[in-house]
């Protein structure tokens, strides 16, 4: 008998394990709203974010799992960042709005259009206490005449830990928040360089 209770223990833990790792359907969820709202000044410059282009090979997936099924997502991966770099860029204090075409952004005659591709969103559960996140774009900044930017930018993070339900939102969220942030900060910065010459 004293030797079935380290192999229950064993079992309920594997058990339990199991149950609590992440599930097949991911959430994409968006940084919360900043403590303090930022209000663009008057003249502030009109930027419009038009949604990113899913321009992955497999689009049905947003990645793996150990048993070889797919991480689903009810979100469009593409949207949820160009939305999310939509919201980071408005706390820059520019007036910012958001698209779902180019033809519809410039309707609303915006002094610059930023547009992108979402080239990789991967979710990789690499073992039962190890995820791996990767997210890439290329995208672009243009002003009424020409295009003024171009940069691609990544990120990826790998989390260990015990297996929860919400494992896989936060590494996505984090991941996703390691992406925007550098995005917001050049695209900003090549606004206010090209306001000035």
């Amino acid at each position: 008998m004293k030797n079935a209770h380290p192999l229950f223990a064993i079992f309920l833990t594997t058990l339990l394990l199991a149950a609590c790792g992440p599930s097949n359907n991911v959430r994409l969820i968006f940084p919360p709203p900043p403590d303090t709202a930022v209000l663009p000044a008057p003249h502030a410059p009109r930027v419009s974010v038009v949604a990113f282009t899913d321009k992955r090979v497999d689009r049905s997936s947003l990645g793996a799992r150990r048993d070889n099924t797919a991480f689903l997502s009810d979100t469009d991966p593409a949207q949820w960042i160009s939305r999310a770099f939509a919201d980071e860029m408005a706390r820059s204090g520019m007036q910012i709005s958001y698209a779902a075409t180019v033809n519809e952004a410039r309707k609303g005659n915006p002094d610059f259009l930023v547009t992108g591709e979402m080239d990789e969103a991967f979710l990789r559960e690499v073992s039962a206490t190890e995820l791996s996140a990767t997210l890439r774009v290329s995208y672009a900044v243009a002003n009424r005449q020409a295009r003024i930017m171009h940069d691609s930018i990544n990120a990826g993070q790998t989390r260990t830990g015990l297996p929860s339900s919400g494992a896989t939102e936060n590494l996505m969220l984090d991941t996703l928040k390691d992406l925007i942030k550098p995005m917001a900060r050049k695209t900003v910065y090549a606004i206010e360089n090209k306001k000035q010459q």
